[in-house]
């Protein structure tokens, strides 16, 4: 007899692994910016290769955690977004006084265009 399996998670992602979208970043003080990017690509990494400056003040400098998910300093802010995940339950832990629209940079690999406000 066949089998039928269900599953109560997230269904298939919106865009295939590699596929080429871009990042806006919106930075006061700084010129809105379109990076290139791929999906897959963990976002902390996109921004710091392409000199986002994510921590600004010698605290996050030298405070950041390098991307293991500890110190917040790299969360930043989804303005717009096309096929993202709703944040983890982690960082719903981590960042809780924060609106659900904020996510950790490191934490998040890219699913799709968006367009981020970074502190």
């Amino acid at each position: 007899s066949p089998v039928v399996i269900e599953f109560d998670g997230p269904g298939l992602p919106a865009f295939e692994i590699g596929t080429d979208v871009g990042i806006t970043v919106v930075q006061e003080g700084k010129e809105t910016i379109t990076l290139p990017a791929k999906v897959g690509d963990n976002l902390r990494k996109v921004l710091l290769d392409n000199k986002v400056e994510l921590y600004r003040g010698m605290k996050k400098k030298l405070g950041n955690c390098g991307g293991g998910g500890q110190c917040t300093f790299c969360a930043v802010d989804f303005v717009e977004e096309e096929g993202w995940e709703s944040r983890s339950e982690y960082e719903d832990t981590k960042i809780a006084k924060y609106p659900p629209t904020v996510r950790l940079a490191c934490l998040n690999n890219i699913q799709g265009p968006a367009t981020i406000r970074v502190e």
